[in-house]
């Protein structure tokens, strides 16, 4: 029984990992001096723990390394991708590379309209307007439970989300999301 999701739902391919505290903490470190007192307050530990246990896990891609660090983090509900934007000095620290295959986290919500940076693709369920992606390689230690998730991910799916992260990469009016877990399900502005 979960504390912070929805129970009559489940992922179909659950992420299984933990929360690294630690690398939580370089992330809300990160934050402005405000946002960053409340940043436990809205986005507990405990709730971003259970995301990246029962949240379903997809691929994400490394689109581009030098001068900002982009990731294209996949949902199958809605068949399409998020960009997502992080500290560049993750790219030294992790020894990052384009192409990178990384693990989305993502968890999802119901409303009226879609989020204004996302799409319903042809494959879309169309059952929810956003998703909530959390990049597990960058808040979770569990790195054998990580790797063995993108061991089984299609290798279409990956190529999907090159495909679809690109073609967004190549607008120019396009503003990725901040990848940060306080902020990920946000539409940039």
């Amino acid at each position: 029984m979960s504390k912070y999701h929805d129970d009559s739902t489940a992922a179909s391919d659950p992420g299984g990992v933990s929360l690294s505290s630690s690398k939580l903490d370089k992330f809300r470190k990160e934050l402005p001096f405000l946002k960053r007192i409340f940043a436990n307050l809205r986005y507990p530990p405990e709730m971003l723990d259970e995301h990246l246990n029962l949240g379903d896990s997809r691929a994400a891609v490394v689109l581009e390394t030098r001068g900002r660090l982009i990731v294209a983090a996949y949902t199958d509900e809605l068949d399409c991708v998020a960009l997502l934007e992080f500290p560049v000095s993750l790219v030294e620290e992790k020894k990052l590379k384009i192409g990178e295959k990384l693990l989305t986290v993502n968890t999802y919500s119901k409303g009226e309209s879609i989020a204004s940076d996302l799409e319903n693709g042809p494959k879309s369920y169309k059952r929810y307007n956003n998703f909530y992606p959390l990049i597990a390689d960058f808040l979770s230690d569990d790195y054998q439970t990580i790797e063995k998730r993108k061991s089984i991910i299609d290798e279409n799916e990956w190529k999907k989300t090159v495909e679809m992260g690109e073609r967004k990469l190549g607008n120019k009016d396009f503003k990725p999301r901040n990848g940060s877990p306080y902020t990920s399900i946000l539409v940039a502005r």
